[in-house]
């Protein structure tokens, strides 16, 4: 019985240890398809993957030129991911938005940096809130519908990782599965 309990807590031991790096959230280096979407959900105007890095990954001219998703943007703009961030800066301009059912931007394939539960929102767009943004553990939409834009605006999208130890709690635990086995072999010796 004592051989059996040592070899479970070793396998307990080694699969804790394997699952904590793996539960690490972060974006870096990570694809992220970022979709310009209207009128509806149903409609993908444009798609770009990009990869998530040091500064903006999407930089928008403006005059409703450039590819993808800068197509219809009449001001400068920016989108930058970040580890566990989305933001879009307007540079330069006033525009807004049509009132369109959906009018807007989805980021899909966060999954692939980690395991996401939540979100928070930091927006000056008069009008953008909560309400206007769906999350899932591996996406995010924002519907930009009928908001007005000038320079300087922005949102940025902070995205919750969910529940992951603390590398102390996790030492902690292998030590205490460590221990466990080792009175284990004491008392079978």
């Amino acid at each position: 019985m004592t051989r059996q309990l040592t070899r479970a807590l070793a396998a307990g031991a080694l699969a804790a240890a394997a699952t904590v790096p793996a539960l690490a959230s972060d974006l870096t280096g990570k694809s992220v398809d970022v979709q310009l979407i209207f009128p509806t959900t149903a409609d993908l105007r444009a798609d770009r993957t990009v990869t998530v890095g040091a500064g903006p990954e999407i930089t928008c001219a403006g005059g409703g030129a450039g590819p993808d998703v800068c197509t219809g943007f009449i001001v400068g703009s920016a989108f930058d991911l970040g580890a566990d961030s989305i933001t879009l800066d307007i540079t330069s301009g006033h525009s807004s938005w049509n009132v369109y059912d959906f009018n807007g931007y989805a980021f899909t394939g966060l999954s692939s940096g980690g395991a996401w539960s939540g979100y928070a929102l930091s927006t000056n767009f008069d009008g953008l809130d909560a309400s206007r943004i769906t999350f899932t553990p591996d996406s995010v939409a924002v519907n930009m519908q009928g908001i007005q834009a000038d320079a300087g605006d922005y949102f940025t999208i902070t995205l919750s990782p969910s529940a992951v130890p603390e590398p102390a709690d996790a030492a902690l635990l292998l030590a205490g599965l460590g221990a466990l086995a080792g009175i284990a072999r004491r008392k079978r010796a």
